[in-house]
Order: C-alpha cells, then sequence, then structure tokens
C-alpha cells in the first residue's frame, strides 16, 4: 500500500469511529448503571447477543463487516434481565493464517447512561471463544471521558463485555 492510500485508510478509519460514536448519541429508555468495583475503578460486565451479523463465512484479509447487537447487564445470556440498551461493531480482517484470523474492531455501546466506544485486535486462531483486550476509547454521558481497558469474549452469537473504566 503507497503512503498516501494507507494515509487515507487511516484518516478514513478514523472517521468512521468517529461518525459510530456520534451516531450512538441516541439513547434507549433502560438503565445501565456502573457497579463499583474499587475507590480507582469502575466495573461493567455486560453481554450482548448478535441481532445482525454480514461478517462472511471466509474472510480474506481486507474484508470488513458490522454486527448489530442487543445489551444486557451480567456475564450470562439472555435470561429474564432487561435489555439495557444496544450496541455495533464494525471489524475487518487484518490479517488471515493458517491459525485463524485477526480482526480490528471498533465497538460502540449505547445504554441511557451514555455510551462506550472500544477498539480492540483480536486473534481469532481455533474453535473459539476467542478473548482479547480492548481499550477504552471514549464515551458520552456518564461515560463521557471514559478511559480505561475492556476484556471482550466472543462466542458464537455472544459478546461478553467486562470494561474497567479509570476513575
Amino acid at each position: 500500500m503507497s503512503a498516501p492510500r494507507s494515509r487515507r485508510a487511516l484518516v478514513g478509519l478514523a472517521a468512521g469511529l468517529g461518525a459510530m460514536v456520534a451516531v450512538a448519541g441516541f439513547v434507549l429508555p433502560r438503565s445501565a448503571a456502573p457497579a463499583d468495583h474499587d475507590d480507582d475503578t469502575t466495573v461493567l460486565s455486560w453481554v450482548a447477543e448478535k441481532q445482525a451479523d454480514t461478517e462472511p463465512r471466509h474472510p480474506e484479509v481486507g474484508d470488513s463487516w458490522v454486527t448489530y447487537l442487543q445489551l444486557r447487564e451480567g456475564s450470562a445470556k439472555g435470561g429474564n434481565r432487561p435489555v439495557i440498551g444496544d450496541g455495533s461493531a464494525k471489524c475487518s480482517a487484518v490479517a488471515v493464517t493458517d491459525r485463524g484470523i485477526i480482526t480490528q474492531c471498533q465497538r460502540v455501546l449505547r445504554t441511557d447512561r451514555g455510551t462506550i466506544a472500544l477498539s480492540a485486535m483480536i486473534d481469532r486462531f481455533g474453535a473459539g471463544p476467542y478473548t482479547g483486550p480492548s481499550a477504552v476509547v471514549g464515551g458520552t454521558g456518564a461515560y463521557a471521558g471514559a478511559e480505561g481497558q475492556a476484556t471482550i469474549t466472543l462466542d458464537g452469537p455472544v459478546v461478553r463485555f467486562r470494561i474497567e473504566l479509570d476513575d
């Protein structure tokens, strides 16, 4: 990739993330209150179920897709937990090897308290589930100026988030 083309791709990626954060300004009517972990960290445990996913069956380098999620509190799938919001992910295959793929994803999770934006690269080698770290890159509302990290676990149609926000 030439230098001008790679700069355009980087600018496009940044613009896309900004647009995702801007669109996520809409809020849903249920609460997603943070749970206190200790004096310096707030921990959120959320689980999401995929509602729509355009990921190709056999991704190749450069393929991109989107996922729409229904968000609940806790770490267990569904049950009688109320829906607290929704989320989206825009992912791209950045490497494809004989072991699996490496994906780069920007995610936006939104609740009536605000949004949290995440960015990550996760190795998806083998059968899964796949777990990896993610950076908290910002937020709105109660999460304005959010900083910290998250652990994301991809398990088929279920995505688990353990988000640690630095206070």
